[in-house]
């Protein structure tokens, strides 16, 4: 999304608005990438938080946090709409001055989010839970609530190699895997390919 928004200032700055192709393709990126951080946030509050609170006091600053992105988000997100819909040049240029001091708060904020959560909350889950626990009830709940565009967003950047080591890793089923990679495949195409053409090349 970063470097979405440096093209956009570029090409805007450049007195070139914001193509109707480039704006498609950036919606549906970003719906789907927003779509997907609320489901992460959601799950952490509905399913792991109350589960892993049974044996420890979840780091209260970790759970705040989502409050403060979820405002963020949904700024972020409205924001992109209201841009991404424009055709003027000019309202473009202040709608996306907007938009990047929203992502300037979000961005950090949430990498900040998810070191917390690697280094203060994953090893207290890894100590007070064995992994059957928390593959039961914790991730088990979470895949039944993913689509096809959230497990492609969510794998989009393994290599086959990596992939396939994760497969292996996990246990997964050779007929589950080809699904997964079909779901990946159909991301790549539909969403991720044209949004990289289209808002991560200077050529427009």
């Amino acid at each position: 999304m970063a470097g979405m928004l440096e093209l956009f200032t570029k090409q805007v700055d450049g007195n070139k608005a914001i193509t109707r192709e480039q704006a498609a393709a950036a919606d549906k990126y970003v719906t789907t990438t927003m779509k997907f951080l609320h489901h992460h946030h959601a799950n952490e509050d509905d399913i792991a938080t109350p589960y892993l609170s049974t044996r420890f006091n979840m780091d209260e600053k970790i759970c705040a946090d989502h409050k403060r992105l979820e405002t963020l988000m949904e700024a972020y997100s409205g924001g992109m709409k209201k841009l991404l819909a424009s055709t003027d040049l000019q309202e473009q240029r202040t709608l996306l001055a907007g938009v990047k001091a929203t992502f300037a708060e979000l961005d950090p904020l949430c990498r900040q989010h998810f070191q917390e959560e690697e280094t203060v909350a994953m090893p207290l889950m890894r100590k007070h839970f064995t992994l059957q626990e928390i593959e039961k009830n914790v991730v088990a709940k979470i895949l039944r609530g993913m689509g096809p565009d959230d497990v492609g967003d969510y794998f989009r950047t393994l290599s086959k190699e990596e992939f396939r080591s994760f497969a292996k890793q996990e246990h997964i089923p050779f007929f589950i895997r080809w699904i997964l990679q079909w779901q990946v495949a159909k991301y790549k195409k539909n969403i991720w390919q044209p949004f990289e053409q289209q808002c991560l090349t200077a050529a427009h």
